[in-house]
């Protein structure tokens, strides 16, 4: 096993320009997509995902050598999560809620996925593609997605969607929305995020051209409000934060200055038809807050430490215990999160994507290109969007964009000339 090393060490690495072109581009393609769990609830299709539920067994050795062999940001944030999340929150759901020891192992399987940061970081160290390879690669990831999004919208029939989730979350029919495609579009918002930044450095017509059509797409197939709403105040502040010091300032003048008005709006909206207007999905969560709220109660010790949580197939389920099978933790936000791993596990989480954010937004800062850009903007979409979508259900996207940017990071200080007089120190080895 070579000598511990950092992600961006000069030393010659295995791979390289040696691997060839063909396969650098079919290891990231058939890859990267595992790695941010673009299957991983998609159960309607058995073998990706199936596959991706092992992707994180399959992955073990990889992320066994960047956790011993390699220096990464935030790498002891994350071994404490795994400490807490994998061996404390299963003993509390064994108490608290009855659960069974292998039951309650299996709740932490939407945890493994944190250890696609380390994963992919040890992937892309040996695999070494080139930086533009990369960046294409996902890009070419995020226009497929909305090809295929276009393609099942056309092809399939209508007998095809359901309205129960629990038979299948990709082809759902809702009174409020109609007909619609939830497909994961982790790429496509990647992509979306690297329009704004390329326009905003060299306008020109294409950018915003596909950006308006990828918010036509999701706005008439997609229709998942809140990462819609998401996307756009990402992509506001991506152009904004690329404008210069005094238009940057003259626009967020304004947007302060609208901001009460919107506020005011939108609660004269909910005031007025009573939240009719978002549908059955805003009952759901107000009944499930309800009960997750009322289960912790004012029992200190369950909001400091949660009550963990069930499987669908376990001998205990929430819908059991609560009586209620329209009890959603995932849609609870960081309540949801309190409720199953406490205020102590939602600050341990908060730091490990606080400092993803970090760590990608210097990387952006340092590098100035597009894409290490968007890698940020990224991050802080699912930071915004965390107020209605649990964090620990989807972190292997943040182990993606975390493992992205750190690679571009160092990849910059390998291309960076050695300064004329630059003498190495000797090795002490």
């Amino acid at each position: 096993m070579p000598l511990r090393r950092s992600v961006g060490t000069s030393l010659a690495r295995p791979g390289g320009d040696l691997l060839p072109r063909l396969f650098g581009w079919t290891v990231l393609v058939s890859t990267l997509p595992l790695f941010a769990q673009t299957f991983y609830y998609l159960n309607e299709l058995p073998p990706p995902y199936l596959l991706s539920k092992a992707w994180p067994i399959i992955t073990l050795p990889l992320t066994l050598y960047a956790v011993t062999r390699m220096h990464l940001p935030a790498k002891h944030v994350y071994l404490v999560l795994f400490a807490y999340t994998i061996g404390f929150t299963p003993l509390i759901s064994m108490v608290q809620l009855g659960n069974g020891f292998l039951d309650a192992i299996t709740t932490t399987v939407k945890i493994w996925p944190f250890s696609f940061y380390f994963g992919l970081s040890a992937m892309l160290y040996w695999l070494a593609p080139p930086d533009e390879r990369l960046r294409r690669a996902c890009l070419a990831l995020g226009i497929g997605t909305f090809v295929l999004m276009v393609v099942l919208w056309v092809t399939i029939p209508a007998r095809w969607y359901t309205s129960d989730p629990s038979e299948g979350k990709l082809l759902l029919y809702e009174i409020e929305r109609g007909y619609r495609i939830y497909m994961p579009l982790f790429f496509g918002f990647l992509g979306m995020f690297y329009l704004v930044r390329r326009f905003m450095r060299s306008p020109s017509i294409w950018p915003a051209l596909g950006l308006v059509v990828a918010f036509i797409l999701l706005l008439s197939i997609y229709k998942q409000r809140t990462s819609i709403a998401a996307a756009f105040l990402v992509c506001g502040f991506g152009a904004l934060a690329s404008m210069p010091r005094m238009p940057r300032r003259l626009m967020l003048g304004l947007g302060l200055l609208g901001l009460p008005v919107a506020v005011a709006l939108l609660f004269w909206k909910l005031g007025a038809d009573g939240g009719e207007a978002f549908g059955s999905s805003l009952s759901v969560r107000n009944t499930s807050f309800a009960l997750a709220t009322g289960f912790l109660g004012d029992d200190a010790w369950r909001w400091m430490l949660g009550v963990g949580a069930t499987t669908r197939f376990g001998a205990v389920t929430l819908a059991d215990i609560f009586g209620n099978n329209q009890f959603y933790i995932a849609d609870l936000g960081w309540v949801g999160v309190v409720f199953e791993y406490g205020l102590l596990g939602a600050v341990l989480i908060a730091a490990v994507y606080g400092w993803g954010y970090f760590v990608t937004l210097r990387a952006a800062t340092r590098t100035r290109t597009p894409f290490s850009q968007a890698l940020s903007d990224y991050v802080l979409f699912m930071i915004v969007s965390s107020s209605v979508y649990s964090l620990v259900f989807t972190p292997g996207e943040l182990g993606v964009i975390m493992a992205i940017a750190v690679y571009l990071d160092h990849s910059r200080d390998r291309r960076m000339p050695i300064p004329r007089g630059y003498v190495p120190r000797p090795s002490n080895s």
